[in-house]
């Protein structure tokens, strides 16, 4: 039976958008339809129209919580984010009646949702029989495996609350990882690869070309970017930012060059480059291994999440992270180049269907206690 899905998702920078794109394309390939998708996003930020144009069905926009930056656009602040989204509740509270519309309106047989914090709180506000299946790398927080960065007690327990959050009352958990790691019945929890797009297994991988790719999610480093090339200026550099302002293309000179985000075009580069180096967030991180391209991770100020992907990349063998974009440590790390590429893209292909037989076997549960249906996979590397 052909199932109804309805797509909510987190709309901050590229990760959970991309993620839906990749599994709107499963599912329509197993003969089922996304009628419609909600994506959160905080005032002012434009959702690329990349995303837009891959789904056939309506897009709805809602103001959702997002993190408050200081004022070079770099560091994120936990207090001040906390204060202004605390200020915004009635605005979140007209974002549940929008979501509470569209799902009364589409009627699915299943809401899949990436990372929005608004449909943890719809189901614990109204509450739902519509299957939830909540998908993110997030929800690796809450494996047991997964190794956050030292210290930082309270960063970690707010962390895992928040994921949690997310994922009230869902029925299944699909924790993206960059390694296999067992599944956690129990806990309604599923390990699964990253969710890439078909994009990326179309991509050459033997093409070289000497210029390195910069992805920034805050656009106050791209300073820092600057400084750099200004002391290495035969290094050439294509670097994307998220700058509603900015044009399409910004050539700041002859090697250096700024994109606003345009994921074909990101993609395309990435597997043409020598190596990448990037904010940290996980997809960058995930595409950069499947196409075997070492990757500097530079987590945002601030921001622990970040940190923490930075942390799970050097341990997966992706390659180094550091705190500031310094090229000349990714160029050192060029030798090495990626680890685990072979055995993680083997892992990613053969699991792919997964995605598919999690949604259909939510649909068939209406109780929040359905198993996890999937088997575990062997580890590529040792879990201490």
């Amino acid at each position: 039976m052909a199932l109804r899905c309805l797509f909510v998702v987190q709309g901050e920078g590229r990760g959970h958008l991309t993620q839906a794109m990749a599994l709107r394309h499963l599912l329509r390939d197993a003969g089922h339809w996304v009628e419609g998708v909600v994506v959160g996003k905080s005032r002012g930020q434009a959702v690329p129209y990349f995303f837009e144009a891959a789904f056939e069905g309506p897009i709805t926009h809602v103001q959702s919580p997002s993190f408050v930056s200081d004022g070079a656009d770099r560091t994120v602040q936990p207090w001040a984010t906390l204060m202004r989204e605390g200020a915004r509740t009635p605005t979140f509270w007209r974002s549940l009646g929008v979501l509470d519309d569209a799902i009364d309106r589409y009627d699915p047989d299943v809401v899949v949702n990436f990372f929005e914090p608004l449909v943890g709180l719809y189901a614990m506000t109204h509450g739902t029989s519509v299957p939830i299946v909540a998908v993110a790398h997030q929800y690796m927080f809450l494996h047991p495996v997964y190794r956050f960065p030292p210290g930082r007690p309270v960063q970690r327990w707010m962390a895992r609350t928040f994921a949690q959050l997310t994922a009230w009352g869902a029925t299944r958990r699909l924790a993206l990882s960059l390694y296999p790691a067992s599944n956690r019945p129990q806990d309604d929890l599923a390990v699964l690869p990253p969710l890439l797009r078909a994009d990326v297994f179309r991509q050459p991988q033997e093409r070289r070309e000497p210029f390195v790719l910069v992805y920034i999610l805050n656009s106050g480093y791209a300073d820092e970017v600057i400084r750099w090339h200004e002391r290495h200026p035969s290094v050439e550099l294509h670097c994307f930012w998220d700058r509603p302002s900015a044009a399409s293309v910004e050539p700041y000179d002859d090697t250096l060059t700024f994109h606003q985000l345009d994921d074909e075009k990101f993609l395309a580069l990435m597997a043409r480059c020598r190596g990448v180096i990037s904010t940290a967030g996980f997809e960058s991180i995930a595409e950069a291994m499947y196409l075997g391209r070492p990757v500097q991770v530079v987590p945002v100020e601030g921001h622990y999440e970040q940190l923490c992907n930075a942390v799970d990349a050097v341990r997966a063998g992706a390659g180094i992270r550091s705190t500031q974009f310094d090229i000349d440590r990714l160029q050192d790390a060029l030798p090495r180049g990626s680890g685990n590429g072979a055995r993680f893209r083997e892992w990613v292909r053969r699991s792919r269907r997964r995605f598919v037989r999690e949604i259909e076997a939510a649909a068939e549960q209406r109780s929040a206690s359905a198993p996890v249906s999937a088997g575990p996979e062997a580890p590529i590397l040792e879990i201490a």
